[in-house]
């Protein structure tokens, strides 16, 4: 690929044109209005003129006739055996290891923009600057690679990414859907967006697969985009003594009447959610550790461990000690 060009891979399109066919709309308007066709993606070798790609995905909004297109379409991107992940993966021992070999890999391929990962005292900030600025609003672009920068934090970090504890900036937040909002979207200029998250994130031990990953996408495979982000706040701070409806109300940057609203709207409530999270927290521990009834019980902010053995029993037809005998019996016979 020519590197005093902007160039972008024509094969970048293909989950867009997949996308609105699933929909039930023809990707041909959104292909010919930049004079492309949806075969032409179909060649891996084949590149444009990044702004091609810009226009493009701006007319599969319009032709889908939904502003958080290009959000949606990076949030349901598979990502394994992606080139720019695999060797980060083989290679890493830390989250920080992982991004930063993922963003010079990423370097290494594309001449469009340079990712960047910049370490700033409390904060770090992963985000590209593009090689020029767009002509047009890049509003379908930004959302799209804010998408698939959360979508690798989530990669990296598993479930114990906080969003609150987040920033995202692009050149057009509407084009970010709601679940973006517990990151406090800002309004940055058309060169690129940026995710700003705590720098402590990237200490942390980097694992492939883990039991969390495939418990809590059980957990969370019918919840709505904006439920399974709250769910991943609250995942963040169970096990410290309880949480209140006021004090997540505080950790997602909502008043307590918003963020109820909010969660109505998807037919939940911060009450539910919080059970939710709290007894996958009480079934992890009972399952992966040797931590007594009565530590598990305080760490969810019961004062007395018979309210939690209730509470856990409503919830799962059994009680705390039952549960972590009949998984363990289920251990032995596996092996």
């Amino acid at each position: 690929m020519p590197q005093d060009l902007p160039l972008v891979k024509l094969s970048v399109l293909r989950p867009f044109a997949s996308e609105l066919r699933k929909r039930g709309v023809d990707p041909a308007p959104a292909f010919e209005n930049v004079g492309l066709s949806e075969e032409m993606s179909l060649d891996p070798e084949a590149s444009v003129h990044v702004m091609v790609i810009t226009q493009f995905v701006e007319n599969a909004a319009e032709v889908a006739q939904d502003c958080y297109l290009a959000a949606r379409v990076a949030s349901h991107l598979n990502l394994d055996g992606w080139p720019t992940l695999a060797d980060a993966e083989a290679r890493a021992a830390t989250v920080g290891d992982y991004l930063s070999i993922f963003v010079a890999t990423a370097n290494r391929i594309a001449s469009s923009a340079e990712e960047f990962l910049h370490l700033d005292g409390a904060t770090v900030t992963l985000g590209e600057r593009r090689a020029f600025e767009p002509t047009v609003l890049p509003a379908q672009n930004d959302a799209f690679m804010v998408g698939l920068g959360l979508a690798i934090l989530r990669r990296a970090l598993h479930n114990h990414l906080d969003p609150s504890q987040m920033t995202v900036i692009v050149s057009d937040p509407k084009a970010l859907p709601p679940e973006f909002d517990l990151m406090r979207p800002i309004k940055g200029d058309r060169m690129g967006f940026r995710l700003r998250f705590p720098s402590s994130w990237l200490a942390a031990p980097f694992e492939n697969a883990s039991f969390d990953d495939a418990q809590y996408a059980e957990e969370d495979k019918d919840a709505p985009e904006f439920v399974r982000s709250f769910r991943q706040m609250l995942r963040a701070h169970m096990g410290r003594g309880g949480l209140t409806a006021s004090e997540c109300a505080a950790l997602a940057s909502m008043s307590q009447q918003k963020l109820k609203r909010r969660l109505a709207a998807f037919g939940s409530d911060i009450t539910r959610e919080i059970d939710v999270v709290r007894q996958e927290y009480a079934r992890e521990a009972l399952t992966a550790t040797e931590r007594s009834i009565a530590d598990i019980a305080a760490s969810l902010g019961f004062s007395d461990p018979a309210n939690f053995t209730r509470a856990f029993r409503r919830a799962n037809g059994l009680t705390p000690t039952d549960f972590r005998k009949s998984n363990r019996d289920l251990s032995s016979e596996k092996t």
